[in-house]
């Protein structure tokens, strides 16, 4: 969800709260651990099978990149997926997926595709994606490519997060945070982070060359208060997005042991002076754009949210927001090639309207394979 939403109400402690979305009267109860929440009168999801899988290129070994170097190409992007808070949506996602249909990108990381309409709509764009849904969920369970919901309402319970990929996906995993913003407008959505493992093979020099890349894909609490873009706004729920950071770090730590490379980008909804952001470089993960831009990261053309070329958002206080931080064995060497804040429009009414609230964020990493 978006940093515009104004101050919430949070649930008060042993007791139900209740808040209307989309006409829909959405009820959560609190359980036995104090972080988890039953979400009441909603109905269990039902799953059907795809009869048939549509034929979808799957970028066999035959067709791989040829060149001189090992250039990861990677996008981070916020989709503005909710219907109710996001403008324009019927006619934003669409231009999304023709973004991505004509892009290059070898691993693409997105929040907030919330429906699995629009899910299905991103991922036919590419050869490999990670599921739809959240694990143990019955409102929004857990499903793989070749099914579908039989009707989905709303996309209370699930995530919104998914990776698309030009190499395959060997496995996925989702953890789900176990802090959170005690809001309905935050516990009608699952918050958490998403890990894909992805063989990327490159024909490199004439040579075939493998690695194996651990992407992880996240979305942190979003600010709430009445004074949205301040410090104190961010400062309000740091404590929640402080702990959601260490969750992620921890599944950072994991991958390290497996991958040689561990990517992770999202909305973090924290800016580079937050304490969110300083653990994720305590941590050892590489910002790509101060490895890259060094003095110069600060610059308003970085900034992901209120950046003056945004029609949505423009105007509103600068903020960067949205990230693609690394880290890598000594297996590997690895340096940010290329960094840019992407602005994407499409045409509505005659006039030309941002593909999302958030600006995205393109970054390269040039990898060398140690001896």
């Amino acid at each position: 969800m978006s940093l515009e939403k104004g101050k919430v109400h949070a649930c008060e402690p042993n007791q139900c709260c209740r808040t209307n979305i989309d006409g829909y009267l959405a009820e959560f109860c609190p359980t036995q651990n104090k972080n988890v929440f039953a979400i009441m009168n909603y109905p269990a999801q039902i799953v059907f099978q795809h009869p048939q899988l549509p034929q979808i290129s799957k970028g066999v070994t035959t067709s791989l990149e040829r060149s001189t170097l090992f250039t990861l190409r990677t996008l981070t992007m916020n989709t503005w997926g909710f219907k109710v808070w996001a403008e324009e949506k019927a006619t934003r996602m669409p231009a999304i997926a023709t973004f991505l249909k004509q892009s290059q990108y070898d691993v693409v990381f997105i929040q907030e595709a919330w429906y699995h309409a629009d899910f299905q709509v991103l991922k036919n764009t590419f050869p490999y994606s990670t599921f739809y849904g959240t694990p143990g969920s019955i409102i929004c369970p857990s499903i793989s490519n070749d099914q579908s919901f039989y009707i989905q309402l709303l996309p209370i319970d699930c995530n919104g997060l998914m990776i698309l990929s030009k190499h395959k996906i060997i496995r996925q995993e989702f953890i789900s945070f176990q802090d959170r913003i005690p809001a309905p407008e935050e516990l009608f959505a699952t918050r958490g982070a998403i890990a894909a493992m992805i063989e990327v093979t490159k024909t490199v020099g004439g040579v075939d060359k493998a690695i194996k890349l651990s992407a992880i894909n996240t979305h942190l609490a979003t600010w709430y208060s009445e004074t949205a873009g301040s410090p104190e706004s961010e400062e309000l729920w740091s404590s929640v997005r402080e702990e959601q950071a260490d969750d992620v770090l921890a599944l950072v730590s994991a991958h390290k042991e497996k991958s040689d490379l561990v990517v992770v980008a999202g909305d973090l909804n924290a800016t580079p002076n937050s304490a969110v952001y300083k653990k994720f470089i305590s941590a050892g993960l590489v910002d790509t754009l101060i490895s890259l831009k060094g003095e110069n990261a600060d610059k308003k053309q970085y900034v992901t949210w209120g950046h003056d070329d945004n029609t949505w958002t423009g105007g509103d206080p600068e903020d960067r927001l949205d990230y693609v931080l690394y880290t890598h064995t000594d297996k590997l060497s690895v340096r940010t090639s290329a960094y840019r804040t992407v602005s994407a429009k499409t045409e509505k009414d005659g006039e030309m309207i941002s593909l999302s609230d958030h600006m995205w964020v393109e970054s390269n990493l040039r990898i060398t394979l140690e001896d």
